[in-house]
């Protein structure tokens, strides 16, 4: 009897363990499949019109609709301050950018690689003023997941090129008593 269970039990694992690395087997075949039928250009050109609205919407100083542009989860790490999270948050980051002044926002990518989960982007970035003044420009990344059907910024992150300005400190005039 003892052995009987023994059996029956080592036919059980030795069942579960087939049935688990066919699963698995078919797992790994539904992500390649998946990743064989993913079309990197249509992603490519999903983030480009994306890119274009960014830049309609910031030009137009919407930044409610810039805000779009983003998941709703997203997280946007600007220079020199902490990150910013959610689509609401960005919305408000962006009309403190219009609100001071920044008028322009164009933005060239360089390439875009991924694959249907996240895609990412590198590119440069121009950010002017008034009459064109320059303001900064830079480079960035940023990865796009796939939100209710459209390709939406996840993580958005750039660095300027330009040199930090600091204010130098006043230098106190001596007095002679």
């Amino acid at each position: 009897m003892q052995l009987y269970r023994t059996f029956c039990t080592s036919l059980f694992i030795f069942v579960a363990l087939i049935m688990c690395s066919c699963n698995n087997v078919q797992d790994k075949l539904e992500i390649q499949k998946s990743a064989s039928a993913f079309d990197i250009k249509q992603g490519e050109a999903s983030i480009l019109q994306s890119n274009q609205h960014f830049m309609k919407s910031f030009d137009a100083g919407d930044s409610l609709e810039v805000s779009q542009s983003y998941t709703t989860d997203a997280l946007l790490m600007a220079p020199n301050q902490p990150s910013i999270k959610g689509r609401k948050n960005i919305a408000h980051f962006f009309s403190n950018l219009m609100a001071k002044g920044i008028t322009d926002f164009d933005l060239h990518t360089l390439h875009i690689w991924g694959d249907s989960s996240i895609i990412a982007e590198q590119g440069t970035y121009q950010i002017s003023g008034k009459k064109n003044k320059l303001i900064d420009k830079g480079k960035y990344i940023v990865l796009w997941k796939p939100e209710t059907g459209n390709w939406k910024m996840y993580r958005d992150i750039w660095a300027s090129d330009l040199p930090l300005q600091i204010e130098q400190p006043k230098k106190k005039a001596l007095h002679k008593k």
